[in-house]
């Protein structure tokens, strides 16, 4: 019993630091295990996030221990290295956050449309899988839109003092300026950015077919071929952007440029808010001021006929500048000779298209900005003419012949004896709002002109509205 006691007392001391040393020795482990796991969770939080700055500069620490002893670093130190790389303030990392480059555009005003109208709102734009085709449209503009906004054959160049102001204006700028009209017409009307982009779409692309290098090849330039040629570049970049169900979806856009010269009988919100950014546009290019989009005045469906104030002011003015020198004046090669004839019942027989350009060229001189009277639309052009007529009659100077929604009616008479029918198309014009008495206007007529006589109403209908 006693030696087992002894064998006891002799081994206690040797158990008491084997112990201790356990004791270090796990709280070591618990140590080394807690940071361990402190470094796995941050890097799976630094993973999730997306960042890859973590694994690039572990693997930089990986590769220095590999090549100082051919291992994977175990030791403390390093552990350590690595976290003071990871926690290193003067190491850059990347962040989700971080501005994204804009394109690279060559002139200055594309780069600052991009930064006002198309940055602030870039992840809309994204998730609705429309700045692919604003980026497509703006690098195109920015490449080729530094030429004319009007081209031969455009209804606006067809008047040659407002073509010349015109002609000053790039494609690139008016399409720009098309777009900021459109983005304040649809902030006027809209609370919600649904349909933002692509009120921008169509105000960008609605020119594009002036570009001569979209234009068809195929015979003369004519008046709307460039909407044509618009809506099917247009719909060729958006099927390269996102196929043929981006085709469907960006399908009203496609007809707004196709149609932003025309009248159709079921326009949408985006057709009618591009005609009426077009029309600001063009009225602030021509006299240089701007109109608040709230009190732009949408396009007429023909039903408002009622002439502006301008107009029924000035138009004694225009009659007297204008027509009164081309009374019986021979300018024409063929028959009727001339563009204004009077006749000896106290009525002058005036062509209502050269009674426009003398209302566009009073404009011009007084810096008049109704670009109604600019629309290069056929329906348009009679809406103009139908207004020129109305405020004849407002001074009750038109003669019987005319209807209330009709700006001329065809007319006939005798030439050398032989009755032409439909030979004149013509608005009546009473003598006497004009400051020569009827006397003087017939001895200006000379042998051709006198050969004229008989003029009557035709029975059938005048033009119509």
């Amino acid at each position: 019993m006693r030696g087992r006691e002894r064998t006891k007392m002799k081994y206690l001391p040797q158990m008491a630091i084997s112990w201790e040393t356990a004791t270090v020795f796990s709280l070591f482990c618990f140590s080394l295990g807690a940071a361990l796991c402190a470094l796995a969770l941050r890097g799976r939080r630094e993973k999730q996030a997306g960042s890859a700055v973590i694994e690039f500069k572990t693997a930089v620490v990986r590769q220095s221990a590999q090549g100082q002893n051919g291992a994977e670093p175990t030791t403390i130190g390093t552990l350590a290295e690595s976290l003071w790389l990871r926690s290193n303030p003067e190491v850059s990392v990347l962040s989700d956050s971080e501005p994204e480059a804009a394109p690279a555009f060559r002139h200055l005003q594309t780069r600052v449309f991009w930064e006002e109208e198309i940055e602030p709102h870039r992840r809309l734009f994204e998730r609705r899988r429309e700045l692919p085709v604003i980026e497509k449209v703006l690098l195109v503009l920015d490449e080729h839109g530094i030429c004319s906004s009007v081209v031969s054959g455009d209804g606006k160049s067809a008047f040659s003092p407002t073509a010349r102001r015109f002609s000053r204006v790039t494609l690139l700028d008016h399409s720009l300026r098309v777009a900021r009209r459109m983005r304040e017409m649809h902030d006027a009307v809209y609370t919600e950015k649904v349909l933002y982009g692509k009120h921008l779409i169509a105000a960008l692309a609605h020119d594009i077919g002036k570009m001569e290098h979209l234009r068809p090849e195929e015979g003369r330039y004519v008046k709307d071929n460039h909407a044509a040629a618009s809506a099917r570049m247009l719909n060729k970049w958006i099927m390269e952007c996102g196929g043929e169900k981006a085709a469907l979806e960006f399908r009203a856009v496609v007809d707004a440029v196709r149609n932003h010269h025309r009248s159709v009988n079921e326009p949408d919100s985006i057709l009618e808010n591009l005609k009426r950014a077009d029309t600001a546009a063009r009225e602030e290019e021509f006299s240089g001021n701007r109109k608040n989009p709230r009190t732009v005045t949408a396009p007429s469906d023909g039903t408002d006929a009622e002439p502006p104030g301008w107009l029924l002011r000035d138009i004694p003015r225009i009659l007297n500048n204008h027509v009164e020198p081309a009374i019986n004046a021979p300018t024409l090669e063929k028959k009727p000779f001339a563009r204004a004839i009077s006749s000896t019942n106290g009525i002058v027989y005036v062509d209502p298209h050269y009674l426009l350009d003398g209302v566009r060229e009073h404009m011009e001189r007084e810096e008049i900005a109704d670009m109604k009277f600019f629309d290069s639309s056929r329906p348009g052009e009679l809406r103009a003419k139908l207004l020129v007529t109305n405020s004849l009659k407002s001074r009750n100077w038109v003669a019987e012949g005319v209807g209330d929604r009709y700006y001329a009616t065809f007319w006939n008479y005798e030439y050398e004896g032989k009755k032409v029918r439909k030979g004149g198309f013509w608005i009546p014009v009473f003598a006497e709002a004009f400051e020569v008495s009827l006397s003087e206007l017939e001895k200006r007529k000379n042998a051709e002109l006198r050969q004229i006589t008989s003029i009557e109403l035709c029975l059938g209908r005048g033009r119509k509205k």
